[in-house]
């Protein structure tokens, strides 16, 4: 350690290079299966060895690591003989009984997250599920995530189009006339009701629009200059709040008008009446329309048809 402090190098005095070799080695193969030729350019360039190294040098860096209790395995990739390690004892291993706990902190956050930390936990899932020897901690996650479904790249592409104001027209499986080709003008992709929408105004019906992201199929085009007019007129929609304020979270387009004698009055700006009726639903019995009357009884409908099983949200 004096020699180290004195000097700022590493030197055959200061450890066992046979073993440091190995673990250079154990950490090269677990990057992906490596040639003999790799290895000892792998080795060559190492800051700390510079030097090539014999295949029975490599046998013995092999044997070390099986001793230890690695698997290491030689196989033919695209016709050149290859090392990698199949398995380690320092593998992280997470019990069914934290799996099922980390699901259930998963699905009490969730709700709470934005689209960004949802695909940033999606990603280290997907990173953390191939260190560990049960994988199926993806598998459980997968079974509860917001992003079931839903094409991840496709998601992102959505998201950058819509940062841009867009136009585009992209593939939708509709659930009532099957798969149609849809042109709008994005505004934003979000989550409703533990769902991801993509919102804008749509050609075809002159209006804002919401379609699950899970249900779009793919992009056909990206047009370089908008045509479509927004021509909407948005609509004032009032209801009544009974539940915990902590738990109401105001969006930009919504504010407190009022206190009533159960808890508070909130009204809805918004062009879009399916993202009303979606945000209104999502509030379940804390909730109750109070105007626009002709709001109010298409409301009445919505919660018809969905006693029915006929509404399709």
């Amino acid at each position: 350690m004096k020699e180290f402090l004195k000097n700022k190098k590493v030197t055959y005095n200061l450890m066992s290079f046979t073993g440091f070799k190995a673990l250079v080695l154990f950490s090269y193969l677990l990057e992906s299966p490596k040639s003999y030729k790799e290895i000892c350019q792998y080795f060559l360039e190492h800051p700390y060895l510079n030097e090539k190294i014999s295949i029975d040098t490599l046998r013995v860096y092999i044997t070390s690591l099986k001793r230890v209790g690695c698997e290491v395995k030689r196989e033919r990739i695209d016709g050149v003989s290859k090392y990698s390690v199949v398995s380690n004892p320092f593998e992280l291993t997470i019990a069914q009984e934290q799996v099922s706990s980390l699901v259930k902190v998963y699905k009490i956050i969730s709700n709470d997250l934005t689209l960004e930390e949802l695909l940033n936990i999606e990603l280290f899932l997907k990173r953390l599920s191939s260190k560990i020897k049960n994988p199926e901690i993806f598998e459980a996650f997968s079974r509860v995530s917001l992003l079931k479904g839903v094409d991840i790249e496709l998601l992102q592409e959505l998201i950058t189009l819509s940062a841009k104001k867009k136009q585009i027209i992209f593939q939708y499986k509709s659930p009532r006339s099957g798969i149609k080709n849809i042109e709008v003008l994005l505004s934003n992709v979000g989550i409703n009701n533990s769902k991801i929408y993509l919102y804008g105004y749509s050609k075809e019906y002159n209006h804002d629009a919401s379609y699950l992201v899970s249900r779009i199929v793919k992009i056909l085009d990206v047009k370089n200059e908008p045509d479509i007019l927004i021509q909407s007129t948005p609509i004032v929609v009032g209801f009544e709040y009974i539940g915990d304020l902590s738990d109401l979270d105001l969006k930009d387009n919504e504010k407190i008008v009022q206190t009533s004698d159960r808890g508070v009055i909130v009204e809805i700006t918004s062009t879009n009446e399916f993202m009303i009726n979606q945000r209104i639903l999502g509030f379940t019995d804390k909730a109750k329309v109070l105007y626009p009357q002709s709001y109010q009884k298409q409301f009445i409908n919505i919660l018809k048809d969905m006693k029915a099983g006929i509404y399709i949200g």
